[in-house]
């Protein structure tokens, strides 16, 4: 054979003495062949360097060992990148490749319509404003495998999310279990499922000790809005010991306008944030945090969708992380 002609799959049958059909069963890991001929067939592909056709393999099988995370209506990136990454390497390490695309909520059909003819495996919905019922979205998805990348306990479909209410819950308890009575938060916009059920649950907790808000400002993730917000709860001249930040990033930016009001944290101000991100061992003073284990969730995310394509048929549910607070040098008991 011409060592520079790519062999083909009757190349390898004719030297297996068996049929194109049994390297093509082989190939496409199908029953009907002994395990001594499949060994045979896969020693042959590897001495010759043989690499199967990938597009014919897609239509033969319907499967294309390909995954896509489909990322609707994210104005802010934060920290995607590093998810995209980590979902990228759990997908690799399955053996499928992961594909990334941009939408808008009323480009989803014909995102998810793409992917159907792209012949993709599953999908890895990160929507975190997506308002939409479960059955237009199983529609849309025309079949496809799909596992939401979000806290929606309102949906019956596959999502895996960390429990925002508990999340919040435990930074204003803490705050509460410090003396604080006079509490402010930036939670993020409750246009976003998380900011919404941050927000709820700040006022339902406060609501329990017979407290309310004394000011709040919503924010959008960045610096920026952590910044603003602190400006827009000094000018209210409501006074406050406790703050409450959306994430970590956003507490940067409070912290800044905090110290550019001459305010001391935490002798003057409490704050507690969200993510236990870098950014929070970094800050000055270092920040308490609610802990989102973002790795844990990403892999997760992506082995559900692989027990989805494995078993079709599988009742689907709900994955609910569990978040933790790590208490640092941003919060001490109320000045007496």
């Amino acid at each position: 054979m011409n060592s520079r002609k790519q062999p083909t799959i009757r190349d390898i049958a004719k030297l297996a003495g068996v049929s194109y059909q049994t390297v093509s069963l082989v190939i496409n890991d199908k029953p009907g062949v002994s395990e001594k001929t499949r060994r045979e067939i896969a020693r042959l592909m590897d001495e010759l360097g043989y690499r199967p056709n990938r597009a014919a393999q897609m239509l033969t099988t319907n499967r294309s060992h390909t995954l896509e995370l489909i990322v609707v209506d994210v104005n802010y990136g934060g920290r995607l990148a590093d998810s995209t990454k980590n979902m990228a390497h759990a997908a690799k390490e399955a053996g499928y490749s992961l594909l990334v695309s941009e939408s808008t909520s009323q480009g989803l059909d014909a995102a998810l319509e793409s992917a159907a003819a792209r012949l993709i495996d599953g999908v890895i919905l990160y929507a975190p404003r997506l308002q939409m019922e479960d059955d237009q979205l199983q529609r849309i998805c025309r079949g496809i495998p799909m596992v939401r990348r979000d806290y929606v306990p309102s949906s019956r479909l596959a999502w895996v999310g960390f429990d925002q209410v508990h999340a919040a819950r435990l930074a204003t308890e803490h705050l509460l279990s410090l003396g604080h009575r006079q509490i402010a938060a930036i939670p993020p916009t409750s246009a976003l499922h998380n900011g919404y059920w941050r927000h709820a649950t700040i006022r339902s907790v406060l609501h329990e000790h017979d407290l309310k808000l004394v000011a709040v400002a919503e924010g959008d993730y960045s610096m920026r809005s952590g910044y603003e917000g602190v400006k827009h709860i000094l000018a209210s001249r409501q006074p406050f010991t406790g703050l409450i930040v959306g994430t970590d990033s956003m507490a940067q930016g409070a912290l800044r306008a905090l110290h550019e009001a001459g305010l001391r944290i935490p002798q003057e101000v409490s704050v507690v944030s969200f993510d236990n991100s870098e950014l929070s061992l970094y800050t000055e003073p270092p920040l308490t945090t609610v802990e989102f284990r973002f790795i844990k969730q990403d892999e997760l995310s992506i082995k559900y969708l692989l027990e989805l394509i494995a078993e079709p048929e599988v009742e689907l549910h709900h994955r609910i992380l569990v978040p933790t607070l790590l208490v640092r040098e941003s919060t001490r008991e109320v000045a007496s």
